[in-house]
């Protein structure tokens, strides 16, 4: 690293960077973060590493962590737990969806394997084949399962891309395969590491091209229809109204909050560990799940 001369001012900022700090949130930003949100139930204390988190149409939050015991776990709005399930399915968890008919989707980078439940837990559907790796055009098997969204009609859209495949694949709402699109690049409805997916209220699809430092949009069939490259590393995404919240797990460990409009980044909080999860209910509550800081924050604004 070439050295620089730098003031003094320069390193007071330096050094306030360093130190580690409990405010979450940067200078200007309209959220704090909220100490002890959760209740655990007795069989637990902490949580494990965080790979996934969303809410229902209710506020409930799921959380997806590497815990061998609660794997899958549900709290209300008031961080009370309710419930728990998946132990012993699940060889590395990933994300979590909640679709609009309160279906739980989990995915298993580990197993290849994504999962439907219903909110008790009962398993509904599976798309993937244990164990059994694919190539981009398969149509049952995956390698690089990182995230899935579904959309209005109950479409999937799999983000298969922490792996060697760089592709979204998308299926119906049985399961039935589709088509896909990618493939490796850096051009224009090409991946490197596609490793979130969001759908907006038009069934826009989002997806975190997370390795080029981009997030691509397409319409519904997968074709291409902007990107944005003001977004650091992305890891995670949520669409919620008009605004996406994206987490960038690399060594910036930020969340940044966006306009669908026009990618205009309208505040950001900053000082997170490896976030590669997001959610947001419908209160505006901010849910960040952690892996290698194996916590689950929770943020509220603070001011309009």
């Amino acid at each position: 690293m070439r050295l620089r001369t730098i003031s003094v001012l320069a390193l007071v900022i330096l050094a306030a960077c360093v130190v580690h700090r409990p405010i979450q949130a940067a200078e200007n930003s309209q959220y704090r973060l909220v100490e002890n949100w959760v209740h655990f139930p007795p069989e637990m204390t902490t949580w494990g590493q965080a790979t996934g988190v969303d809410v229902d149409s209710h506020d409930n939050v799921f959380v997806f962590h590497r815990n061998e015991l609660m794997p899958i776990m549900a709290f209300d709005k008031r961080g009370n737990f309710i419930r728990a399930w998946g132990r012993g399915m699940f060889k590395t968890t990933h994300f979590l969806r909640v679709d609009r008919s309160d279906a739980i989707w989990v995915t298993d980078r580990g197993y290849m394997e994504a999962f439907k439940f219903n909110q008790e837990g009962k398993r509904l559907l599976t798309l993937g084949k244990q164990d059994v790796l694919g190539d981009n055009t398969s149509h049952d098997t995956f390698n690089g399962m990182a995230d899935l969204a579904v959309t209005k009609n109950g479409d999937i859209v799999v983000a298969d891309g922490e792996g060697p495949n760089t592709r979204v694949a998308k299926f119906a709402k049985d399961g039935a395969f589709i088509k896909w699109w990618g493939g490796k690049g850096t051009e224009p409805g090409q991946f490197n590491v596609p490793h979130s997916i969001a759908v907006d209220s038009r069934d826009r699809i989002y997806v975190a091209d997370r390795s080029n430092n981009r997030v691509q949009i397409f319409d519904k069939n997968g074709k291409f229809l902007n990107q944005w490259t003001n977004v650091g590393v992305p890891w995670g995404l949520c669409i919620k109204g008009e605004l996406m919240y994206l987490v960038d797990g690399s060594d910036n460990n930020c969340l940044l909050v966006m306009s669908l409009k026009d990618g205009r980044i309208l505040d950001k909080v900053t000082g997170l560990t490896n976030p590669t999860a997001v959610a947001v209910d419908s209160t505006g509550a901010i849910y960040v799940a952690e892996v290698n800081g194996m916590n689950v924050k929770k943020f509220i604004k603070t001011k309009s």
